[in-house]
């Protein structure tokens, strides 16, 4: 089972003297079980892509299939609230929508609105919470305002995987946080996926993209402009550039050593592989030295 994007085009005030084309022949298949990264230079389409992947928006032209049921067509206007179960979208700056009293509340909201019983919202509230290693004694009768800023994030994404999404879509889901929140809140999202989630992460960070994700998609001015796994994209350091979307900090190591004469290979994205690499080009160099 998978997300499929068929050829989707879609345009913001289409027939205006504004319209503004957003995707332009988008083709994407998402795979149960990865963990797709999506990046981008802003306004490339990003957001306005994974929108559709639960039928937010509809594509003016082509098909969006969720586990094989096409979003346009007349059986699946039934089932939006199931497609949207299935699909959990969290925007960016999740914490901004929370709005109950309590932790607990606030994650018991999507469940409850599902006309389940109290003791299978309990339940889901509480799944959700340890997924996330949020301790559910200490922090159910909380304010979710009072909590820190990564807290927070947490709280608004449990509220989702209360839900019980298949799928789960992010929006720069480390905005705004400090390195540690960010390291410790990307590390439980790899745990989700390990669990069996499939994740779909949009960021501007190419640092997060190249350490999480197995495949990775970039988006320039509303088209797949490449594809493929982290090392293949980022080979194509000139071409990323060129549209405004950068490497990875580790490659830009390389290429810098690169430039000023040390035989390395500039391919590589994984930290001790990239030191082996490194050691290797210096003794190199010392061995030339001595000839």
């Amino acid at each position: 089972m998978s997300l499929e994007v068929k050829h989707v085009f879609y345009t913001y005030q289409e027939g205006s003297p504004t319209e503004s084309h957003a995707l332009q022949d988008i083709c994407l298949t998402v795979n149960e079980g990865e963990f797709l990264g999506i990046v981008g230079h802003t306004g490339s389409g990003k957001s306005t892509l994974i929108q559709h992947l639960n039928g937010l928006l509809k594509p003016n032209r082509g098909d969006v299939l969720v586990d094989g049921l096409n979003i346009n067509q007349k059986e699946a206007k039934g089932k939006l609230k199931e497609l949207r179960m299935k699909v959990g979208i969290v925007f960016q700056y999740p914490e901004y929508q929370l709005f109950e009293e309590t932790v607990e509340q606030d994650i018991a909201f999507g469940p409850r609105n599902l006309g389940l019983n109290d003791a299978e919202i309990r339940q889901r509230v509480q799944d959700a919470m340890a997924l996330l290693k949020l301790d559910y004694a200490s922090l159910r009768k909380q304010s979710p305002f009072d909590l820190s800023g990564g807290q927070k994030r947490k709280v608004a994404i449990a509220g989702v995987l209360a839900m019980q999404p298949k799928y789960l879509v992010l929006d720069e889901p480390t905005a705004g946080l400090d390195p540690k929140g960010r390291k410790e809140f990307l590390e439980e999202i790899a745990a989700l996926h390990r669990k069996g989630m499939t994740i779909v992460m949009v960021s501007h960070s190419m640092d997060d993209v190249a350490r999480y994700a197995q495949r990775m998609v970039v988006l320039d001015h509303g088209q797949i402009h490449l594809q493929g796994t982290p090392r293949e994209v980022f080979s194509n350091h000139a071409e990323l550039e060129a549209i405004g979307v950068g490497v990875p900090t580790l490659t830009k190591l390389l290429l810098e050593l690169k430039a000023k004469g040390l035989n390395v290979r500039t391919d590589l994205i994984e930290l001790h592989e990239i030191k082996d690499e490194i050691l290797r080009a210096l003794s190199e160099r010392e061995e030339m030295a001595k000839c």
